[in-house]
């Protein structure tokens, strides 16, 4: 993230693939703050199939981060996706469904696979964090499922199980991260574990299992208590299928999707924010002060 602004601009975000760095100022024209940014990039960089012209466009990675960090990343990628398959087959096994349905389509290696990482990085925050907005405002991930490294220290996530959201939007209306604003029941701390993942659901299994398993709604709070007010880094994996491959639920509840569907509606959902006057949806999200009580106890194992 410390780039030079002028490197980083030659890998501006791309909504309907989900890759490059998202500038403070392309998160503040949607959110209306300048609470954080992303770059993210899967096993091309920001390259890889687009779907849109049916073609694979190569490789683009900063060349400006060396060699080093180009093999890190992918190798990063590479055990983390093995990770994954192992918690998609025994979420296969615990349905009762062939232990390798959720598996197939997730060939890391294929020119059509858009599984991803990011980097998440949140400035330092010197005032009163009752006075301030989370630092990422509560929603849920729009792909199979997110494995999150937290950096030790680096406290804020907090979750809320998709059956403890009072307002959960509809699954058929894609995007609904940026539709509307979750109200839960009550939010968790999950604050990092070393040596752990934190494993979120997202939209894409909810509708593969007709609503079955339910999204995990998460947000990251502004620091509190004795909270680190420095800057803040995560890393996410986002588990996504073919850009090619439909998939659907047995019981047929929603319309058949595919990979590119996950991307494409949920990234320009994001971009159409933009073109909301009023502001209604950010100021939802972001214009409140976190919960006057949080729970007091965290999840760490």
């Amino acid at each position: 993230m410390h780039l030079p602004r002028e490197v980083k601009e030659k890998f501006s975000w791309i909504p309907d693939r989900y890759l490059g760095w998202r500038s403070p100022d392309n998160i503040e024209t949607v959110t209306g703050n300048r609470l954080w940014e992303w770059f993210s990039f899967g096993r091309y960089g920001v390259g890889g199939y687009d779907v849109r012209q049916q073609k694979f466009l190569g490789e683009r990675w900063p060349t400006e981060l060396g060699e080093e960090w180009k093999q890190l990343s992918l190798r990063y990628q590479a055990q983390v996706h093995q990770v994954a398959l192992q918690l998609l087959r025994a979420l296969a096994i615990s349905l009762g469904r062939d232990e390798h349905e959720f598996e197939k389509p997730f060939d890391i290696d294929h020119e059509e696979n858009p599984s991803f990482m990011a980097w998440n990085w949140y400035p330092p925050v010197k005032d009163d964090a009752n006075n301030l907005p989370p630092r990422l405002h509560a929603h849920a991930d729009m792909d199979i499922i997110t494995l999150l490294m937290q950096r030790p220290g680096d406290t804020g996530l907090e979750i809320a199980p998709g059956k403890d959201v009072d307002v959960n939007p509809e699954l058929d209306k894609l995007g609904n991260a940026w539709n509307a604003v979750p109200t839960a029941k009550h939010w968790t701390p999950v604050d990092p574990l070393e040596g752990a993942f934190t494993v979120n659901l997202g939209d894409g299994l909810a509708w593969w299992t007709d609503g079955l398993f339910r999204s995990t709604y998460h947000r990251v709070r502004c620091p509190s208590g004795n909270d680190s007010r420095g800057a803040r880094m995560s890393v996410p994996y986002f588990v996504n299928p073919n850009l090619n491959f439909k998939f659907q639920g047995p019981e047929k509840k929603y319309p058949p999707l595919t990979g590119f569907d996950l991307l494409a509606k949920t990234g320009n959902a994001y971009e159409a924010r933009k073109n909301d006057p009023e502001g209604k949806w950010q100021k939802a999200a972001y214009m409140k002060a976190p919960d006057a009580n949080p729970q007091p106890h965290s999840v760490t194992a």
